[in-house]
């Protein structure tokens, strides 16, 4: 009668371990991600909190029809890194498994290697490097939201584990 009583209370034991752990789990995952930007605008709102772009009161800009938002700050609340190349004037963004190279003022890009045409060029202003976020974002598992009325830019993503690395 031991055997069975000390069997059953290891069984709930274990039961009970599990279930802890599959909750811990399930709060730990994000559930959604934001990052929110308004033209003229040189603060930034990450999921609810709002922070400076950067140190020097940049702001995004539309150029050509095009939202053009400062790369690190974009990019880098998204979880990528970015590296700059001065000498050939070109910035690295890499998430996840993809890797993305620009050329400031070229309409192409390399997307994990292979060519792909931009419509519009990336540049600098005021020493700092803005780039068309659409084509970041979304090759980088976000989707891009745009708000006429507020020219507000939302990038959104909702699980880490929905953006494959594009091949």
């Amino acid at each position: 009668m031991k055997r069975v009583l000390a069997a059953v209370l290891a069984a709930l034991f274990m039961l009970s371990f599990m279930t802890a752990c599959g909750a811990e789990n399930q709060i730990e995952k994000p559930r959604e991600q934001t990052v929110s930007m308004q033209i003229g605008n040189p603060k930034m709102t990450v999921s609810g909190v709002e922070k400076d772009i950067d140190e020097n009161g940049t702001a995004p800009v539309i150029v050509n029809g095009r939202t053009l938002l400062p790369v690190r700050a974009a990019v880098e609340e998204m979880g990528g890194e970015v590296s700059w190349d001065g000498e050939t004037q070109t910035v690295t963004l890499t998430r996840g498994g993809n890797e993305i190279q620009l050329v400031i003022d070229e309409s192409t890009a390399l997307l994990n290697g292979k060519e792909t045409e931009l419509d519009t060029a990336p540049v600098v202003m005021n020493d700092r490097t803005m780039l068309p976020i659409r084509f970041i974002a979304e090759n980088f598992g976000y989707t891009v939201s745009w708000d006429e009325e507020t020219q507000t830019v939302t990038l959104t993503q909702k699980a880490a584990e929905e953006a494959p690395a594009v091949q």
